[in-house]
């Protein structure tokens, strides 16, 4: 299983090196023959490694890459080779540059669109007197979801005992779903697998829906029904 890590140390004349995990612990060693890509790594790299020991137990690296280079692309079967130029360094690092930022960058404007509505409904309720704790669910939750999410990647990479996806998706469903896209874009975890991605975007459209039908006074799971035939009140 692949985690990610930085160079921290990078010998080139001697052809090895020691990763920081990003998930922190001791440095792993790293030796230019189990590196893949168009260039020889350099102190700063960005990369993903396969974890393993040597025959003392040490830590090293089975097999690493620098972040940005995908496994389907044909630079990942070759050894490097290449002197190391500003370019090539250049370029690396630009392919390698940790993505979480950009996407929890793109990110914040999409969450401020989707919390617009409940914040919305939660204003309308305390306006009207409800309960207080009910809105409050939302920031508790995210929370929770946040530090689930987290725990579930370190998990992973660690190779520890996993959060099961229905306690992840639970905890969404109960409010917690801004935390969980937070924690998402930041960690980049969960958001390649396309059918806990399609349970995730359902249960937020379905608190955005029920959002919608309480500042509308019921009238969207009234018209609903009404269409299908289901009596869903007068």
């Amino acid at each position: 299983m692949e985690r990610d890590g930085v160079i921290s140390r990078w010998d080139d004349d001697k052809g090895f090196g020691f990763i920081r995990p990003q998930a922190g612990g001791a440095e792993v060693f790293l030796h230019i023959s189990a590196f893949r890509g168009d260039r020889r790594p350099v102190s700063g790299d960005q990369v993903c490694f396969v974890a393993g020991t040597d025959k003392q137990g040490r830590p090293r690296a089975e097999h690493a890459r620098l972040a940005g280079l995908a496994v389907d692309r044909p630079q990942i079967r070759r050894k490097p080779t290449a002197p190391v130029t500003r370019e090539k360094v250049r370029e690396g690092r630009r392919l390698a540059a940790p993505r979480s930022q950009p996407s929890l960058a793109r990110s914040l404007p999409l969450l401020a669109v989707l919390l617009a509505l409940p914040l919305a409904g939660m204003a309308v309720w305390l306006a009207e007197g409800h309960a207080w704790w009910l809105p409050a669910l939302y920031p508790l939750l995210s929370a929770a979801a946040f530090l689930a999410y987290w725990r579930d990647k370190r998990s992973a990479e660690q190779g520890a005992w996993r959060t099961p996806e229905q306690t992840l998706h639970l905890l969404e469903l109960l409010g917690g779903w801004p935390g969980a896209l937070l924690a998402q874009r930041a960690l980049r975890h969960k958001t390649r697998k396309l059918s806990y991605q399609a349970l995730f975007w359902g249960i937020v459209a379905l608190h955005q829906l029920a959002w919608v039908d309480w500042l509308s006074g019921g009238r969207l799971l009234g018209w609903a029904g009404g269409s299908l035939g289901i009596p869903l009140g007068s």
